[in-house]
């Protein structure tokens, strides 16, 4: 068990998530929050089940806007039961459990990467609140839970299956808003899917796979009603040298008919509708000896030393918030990340139903010394919806730019900028239209009392003595798929 804590001051140009022009007269759109993250992460590991948990409450103090102190919660956990599966099926090659809860008053645009509660980016699609779309602050609850396994069909051929059950829900806003010009405030809708995936994955040569899946996705939204999607796709896979890998898969989505809001009653449906889906990545991890010299120079000057190692991570789905294990890479390594997806997901925000997006993600972390780290994201998402009668677009942009500095083993600060931009258009009705723009400026310590004094090191924590290390994805589904999934 590690027990940690965070503490953050940061500077937050637009806390409620609005533009200025739906705010009441004299409302102060800027403040100072302080931020207060305790936390208690458990790893378990026997030579049957592993076991993660995280469970921590975020804690917020605003200057200028004490109205919305408030805190939230959230927890995470990943249960492999592979060893215990194949004991009884030999050739179960892997099964696992995951589930994550989170209580928030601003929900997250790209992931949960970054810790900075918005735009930070992580590693492919996670779900609807991961595809771009963004609220007002309003309470926002978020839980999913699943599960996923691997059954060997042949010494080169797993057939995968993966389920996810993924539910957001709205409370009271906090906005203080008004009604200018005819604009309305930002709408929202409860939302609940079912996720499940199935096909063969084939290792076709000693760097290629080859993967066909089948995906069906059932979804709930308040005021809107039920519809469903059906997809299926083809994904290859490659490592091109020990550095470089790259994946790619394309299919088509069919989405079933869906109410049609427009008729009086609502009772027409608007016909069945197949859009392509697909997507692709492409990441490079090395060592620099330009950053392995950097760092070198920066020791020297000041006196500093250490040692770290890089590895693969814990099975454990990651949230916005957590005070995460990791963030300190080894000296002169790197990792950049190219990720672009295609797919159907359900729109929360201001009109319900199902909506096509694009987005892309370009991310990089590089170990400038033993002690010091570096994180760059970029994150770009669009999205429109898949009925014409709708003619809104929503387009969301995110940067993040951070340090990661080890002071001891068991404490690190955080120096990071964020940049967001949210825009809603309407064709044909600029009233309707809704866009805002955010700065976050923060800089925080967490404190982790860990023994082995690992928890800050990239990959160390999941893989120390105790063997509990496990890499891989929590969710089995790519990129493309237009489902739910989640990936550490």
């Amino acid at each position: 068990m590690v027990p940690s804590i965070s503490v953050i001051e940061q500077y937050d140009s637009n806390v409620f998530f609005t533009p200025k022009s739906l705010l009441a007269p004299g409302t102060k759109v800027d403040d100072f929050i302080t931020v207060v993250t305790p936390q208690l992460n458990f790893m378990q590991s026997n030579s049957l089940v592993k076991t993660n948990l995280s469970v921590g409450a975020v804690v917020q103090k605003f200057v200028n806007n004490s109205a919305l102190d408030n805190v939230g919660f959230n927890a995470s956990t990943g249960i492999d039961l592979s060893q215990a599966v194949n004991r009884i099926l030999p050739r179960m090659r892997g099964a696992r459990i995951f589930g994550t809860y989170m209580y928030t008053p601003s929900a997250p645009a790209f992931g949960a990467f970054g810790g900075g509660g918005f735009g930070a980016g992580g590693v492919g699609i996670a779900g609807p609140i991961d595809s771009g779309l963004l609220t007002q602050r309003i309470r926002t609850t978020m839980f999913n839970a699943g599960f996923a396994n691997s059954y060997s069909l042949s010494p080169t051929t797993d057939f995968q299956t993966t389920y996810t059950y993924s539910q957001i829900s709205f409370g009271g806003s906090f906005t203080p808003s008004t009604t200018v010009s005819g604009q309305a405030q930002n709408t929202v809708f409860d939302t609940t899917t079912h996720s499940i995936s199935a096909g063969p994955t084939s290792r076709i040569s000693a760097i290629d796979t080859l993967t066909v899946k089948y995906t069906f996705v059932q979804m709930s939204q308040a005021q809107f009603g039920d519809y469903a999607t059906h997809g299926g796709t083809l994904g290859w896979g490659r490592a091109w040298t020990k550095e470089l890998s790259s994946s790619l898969n394309g299919g088509l989505t069919l989405v079933e008919p869906i109410p049609d809001l427009s008729t009086t009653g609502g009772q027409r449906r608007i016909p069945a509708t197949m859009f392509p889906t697909g997507g692709f990545s492409v990441t490079y991890a090395s060592g620099s000896s330009f950053l392995r010299k950097l760092g070198s120079e920066i020791q020297e000057a000041t006196g500093t030393s250490g040692a770290g190692s890089v590895g693969g991570g814990g099975f454990l789905p990651l949230l916005a918030g957590m005070n995460m294990p990791g963030g300190i890479a080894a000296p002169g390594s790197y990792r950049v990340t190219l990720m672009y997806n295609l797919g159907v997901f359900p729109s929360f925000v201001q009109s319900a139903g199902p909506i096509y997006t694009h987005t892309i993600l370009l991310g990089g972390t590089a170990g400038i010394t033993d002690r010091l780290s570096a994180q760059a994201l970029f994150n770009y998402a669009r999205s429109s919806y898949t009925s014409e009668a709708i003619g809104t677009t929503f387009s969301t942009y995110g940067t993040t730019v951070s340090l990661n500095y080890l002071i001891t083993p068991m404490l690190t600060a955080r120096l990071s900028h964020q940049w967001l931009k949210f825009d809603n258009q309407t064709s044909g009705v600029s009233a309707a239209d809704f866009g805002f723009a955010k700065q976050v400026v923060l800089l925080g310590f967490t404190y982790a009392y860990s023994p082995r004094g690992d928890f800050f090191r990239s990959g160390a924590f999941w893989e120390g003595p105790s063997g509990a290390s496990s890499s891989a994805e929590s969710g089995v589904s790519k990129s493309g798929s237009g489902g739910v999934d989640t990936k550490k």
